[in-house]
């Protein structure tokens, strides 16, 4: 009895003294938590006096209020990634990136849906692996990769099929920012603008001068993202502000125009910008024959045409460096015919230097020996991929013997010569699709109908079709062309399939009326 009235004693409340009531504490007032005002909305919220999601371009409150968004202020936006570009002291190691949950599909599906599919039959790693170590060190270079791939992946659910389907981005009908298709068109945006802000402040730094490199990949990338767009003004402007960035470090790039002298900087040694420089070129040039972007045209006479004076030594087993020797020679004999005919044609009567017509046969036996090259790399080529990658260089290399040899006739009637050679082009680009049928060529497998960017930046087989389709007479050669390239991807580079026959199968048609009658 006597534990159990310990045990009560031990768990009974303590009493409390009487004049503890006086002491208790007076109840605590309730305030409403005091939090930082936020200033970074849109300027219509904010006229508004409402809470701003900040969706960037446009954000939620006035898409659904169907209000005009007036944008954001750019010197907030500007501070909000202040601190992104800090530049790492050279020799250090770069920091390494972490995506967030969001962007983790993103990359992914760059890294495995893209790479390959922007590669096309090329064998440089450009994309396999330049850009995708880039990734872990550049902000810029993770946001314009994401934007990539998020409107990759847009563009692969809109072309679903059904009543719903919407029309691939072209240069007929492009995508842009006021008719957004789906949320990831709208991240795809979000993450484009900010790498557009971070490289225009790299670029705008008073630090010192920008690694080539650096404005190699960037200036490639948002190249790449406006071509998906369909957005053709855009490339014209990021390709013409590119090569004037780079217009020291570019080997193609005429030198002749003396330079005011600039202090030297010293910047580290990059060993890979030899393998990547030619990219910026070949697209400006090929992209010059192409009706949709004019200036590039006007950019034919920035390069230097003068043809070495011999092959430099390399070994032809060596697919990448093939491909890199390659494209520089056939890039600078594509200027130097674009650069002929503007010479001929400025003189009235037309008439041929003398110089163009030597250079021309330094380039025709430049041309002989590359037909040696290209077969003995052909014989040592073991994977198919690499044996369709020869085989489309042959393809280009038949192409650039055509225009080399037609290129001083101001009458244009030498192509009528060549209705043989154009007749092997199309039956070789025939083989070459049939033989592997990549997703980025056919459009009958499962891997095409799932469309992922059906996109290369590299050799393709538009650029072939085109002078068959432009200047070949033969009625039979000419519309074999045309049918190919309509069942060709519906890009390669600047080249728009569906645009690119909407104007030239109405020339075509026109001329060959005219013929008749």
């Amino acid at each position: 009895m006597q534990a159990t009235d310990t045990t009560a004693r031990a768990i009974a409340p303590r009493p409390v003294p009487n004049d503890a009531r006086w002491h208790r504490p007076a109840p605590l007032k309730r305030t409403r938590a005091s939090k930082p005002k936020v200033r970074t909305g849109c300027k219509t919220c904010k006229i508004r006096r409402v809470k701003c999601d900040e969706t960037r371009p446009i954000c939620q409150q006035c898409r659904k209020g169907r209000i005009v968004c007036d944008g954001y202020d750019s010197q907030l936006a500007i501070s909000k990634t202040k601190g992104l570009l800090t530049p790492s002291s050279p020799g250090s190691a770069p920091p390494t990136r972490r995506f967030s949950a969001d962007e983790v599909p993103f990359f992914d599906f760059f890294r495995h849906a893209l790479t390959d599919d922007f590669a096309g039959y090329g064998c440089t790693d450009f994309w396999s692996r330049v850009v995708l170590c880039e990734v872990m060190s550049s902000n810029c270079v993770r946001h314009a990769v994401l934007a990539i791939a998020g409107l990759s992946s847009a563009i692969s659910e809109s072309m679903g099929s059904g009543r719903s389907r919407t029309r691939k981005p072209s240069a007929l009908c492009p995508w842009t920012a006021r008719n957004i298709i789906s949320t990831k068109q709208r991240i795809a945006l979000q993450h484009y603008v900010q790498a557009l802000s971070l490289f225009r402040r790299q670029v705008d730094s008073k630090a010192g001068a920008q690694s080539p490199r650096a404005v190699m990949i960037m200036s490639l990338l948002l190249i790449t993202f406006e071509l998906l767009q369909g957005n053709m003004d855009a490339v014209d402007a990021l390709m013409t502000t590119s090569i004037g960035l780079l217009k020291d470090s570019l080997t193609q790039h005429r030198q002749d125009v003396p330079t005011p002298k600039r202090k030297a900087i010293w910047l580290p040694k990059e060993d890979d910008v030899a393998d990547i420089e030619h990219i910026l070129p070949f697209l400006s040039i090929m992209g010059g024959w192409t009706p949709f972007l004019k200036t590039q045209r006007a950019n034919l006479l920035l390069w230097d045409t003068s043809p070495q004076t011999q092959i430099p030594e390399f070994d032809p087993s060596d697919t990448r460096q093939l491909q890199t020797e390659w494209s520089r020679f056939f890039s600078r004999a594509s200027a130097f015919t674009g650069q002929a005919l503007i010479t001929i044609m400025q003189t009235h009567p037309p008439t041929v230097p003398i110089t163009l017509i030597q250079q021309q046969q330094t380039y025709l036996a430049h041309l002989d020996t590359w037909k040696s090259i290209l077969s003995t790399a052909l014989s040592h080529a073991t994977t198919l991929h690499t044996k369709n990658s020869i085989r489309l260089m042959q393809l280009h290399h038949l192409t650039a013997t055509i225009a080399m040899k037609c290129c001083l006739d101001a009458t244009d009637t030498a192509w009528d010569l060549y209705d043989s050679d154009f007749q092997t082009l199309i039956d070789g680009v025939l083989s070459l699709a049939a033989s592997s049928a990549p997703s980025h060529l056919s459009s009958n497998s499962k891997q095409a109908r799932k469309y992922h960017a059906s996109f290369t930046l590299t050799f393709g087989i538009l650029s072939t079709l085109g002078p068959a389709i432009a200047k070949c007479r033969n009625h039979n050669i000419r519309m074999r062309a045309l049918e190919m390239a309509r069942r060709m991807p519906w890009r390669e580079g600047s080249w728009d399939a569906e645009a690119e026959l909407f104007g030239k199968l109405g020339a075509v048609l026109l001329e060959e009326r005219g013929r008749v009658k």
